[in-house]
């Protein structure tokens, strides 16, 4: 059985805010790339939640990358993948997930 996937806002805006600053800067092809990427990536931890790296252990969260330097961080929640968020890998936010 596959879960289902739910998105939350910052997930949302996250996603959508690469794509246009993918587009903007490196074009269309660059950016449906990316929303292509992280539509597959999806699909498969549906199929396989436990796929990505337990980043957060008490509360359940993952990671897995869906580009060089983003990586997409996910819950499960019973039949639900829940999206949290979009992280740049070099950003300090992300720095602050490995301390």
């Amino acid at each position: 059985m596959s879960l289902r996937s739910l998105w939350t806002r910052e997930a949302e805006s996250g996603f959508s805010e690469i794509a246009d600053y993918l587009e903007a800067e490196w074009g269309g092809l660059v950016a449906d790339a990316f929303v292509s990427d992280v539509i597959h990536t999806i699909a498969i931890l549906e199929v396989f939640p436990n796929g990505g790296v337990l980043e957060v252990t008490d509360h359940g969260i993952r990671s897995i990358p869906v580009a060089r330097q983003v990586r997409l961080f996910y819950r499960i929640d019973g039949d639900h993948l829940i999206i949290l968020e979009f992280i740049d890998t070099r950003s300090s936010r992300y720095k602050r997930t490995k301390e």
